[in-house]
């Protein structure tokens, strides 16, 4: 998978590739100090994640908004920032941006919300996605929604074998509760993961129960 880096301190980019690498190994990074050098480099490259800083003193969260909206940038594009300014979070949404993440989110939930651009989901508060500035969160784990249209494609028996995952059983006895083959299981499973974008059934479970498909 290609990254593009968009921060202009070297050691937040060093930050994010450590955790990238805990989602995937086999990571190719690109690295810019703004949007304009990510431009150059960039050029027709295929990229699979693209994760920006908005915080910029002498541009502004909105005005770098505008600028990656102005740009060639393509793809799954995930933004960063220190504060969670409504007016900035609800730009972002508007232009399709893919996530929104204040600095001071756990690894693991980055991590999550990673998995759950990579699976086609979107990650934005409530209150942003609603329109509403009054709403009130019921925590950071209540971010994850994602658009009926964004969710992952399960087969209804694959729907039944997740649910399985979710409850802890082991491939045996998923196969007897659903009258089939282990090696059946197996090959739900390997489906399940791709269309999660999960490399393990721990992940693809935990994934499912962000985007409230579980």
């Amino acid at each position: 998978m290609r990254v593009l880096l968009v921060d202009q301190f070297d050691i937040c980019r060093e930050g994010m590739k450590a955790v990238l690498l805990q989602i995937e190994q086999e990571c190719d990074f690109l690295e810019a100090s703004t949007i304009e050098e990510a431009e150059a480099l960039v050029g027709d490259s295929d990229l699979g994640l693209i994760i920006i800083d908005l915080d910029v003193p002498e541009i502004g969260g909105i005005a770098m908004l505008r600028k990656i909206e102005q740009s060639n940038l393509e793809g799954n594009i995930v933004v960063f920032s220190t504060t969670e300014d409504y007016s900035v979070m609800r730009r972002a949404y508007q232009m399709g941006i893919s996530a929104f993440i204040g600095e001071q989110t756990k690894k693991e939930i980055t991590i999550s919300v990673f998995q759950i651009v990579l699976a086609g989901g979107r990650y934005f508060s409530p209150e942003v996605i609603g329109g509403r500035r009054d709403y009130e969160s019921q925590g950071s784990t209540s971010r994850f929604l994602v658009r009926e249209e964004d969710r992952p494609v399960l087969s209804n028996r694959q729907f039944e074998v997740l649910k399985l995952l979710a409850e802890g059983k082991p491939n045996k006895v998923i196969a007897r509760e659903l009258n089939i083959a282990t090696g059946t299981v197996k090959v739900h499973i390997a489906g399940i993961l791709k269309s999660l974008k999960a490399t393990n059934r721990t992940q693809a479970v935990s994934i499912a129960n962000h985007i409230n498909m579980l």
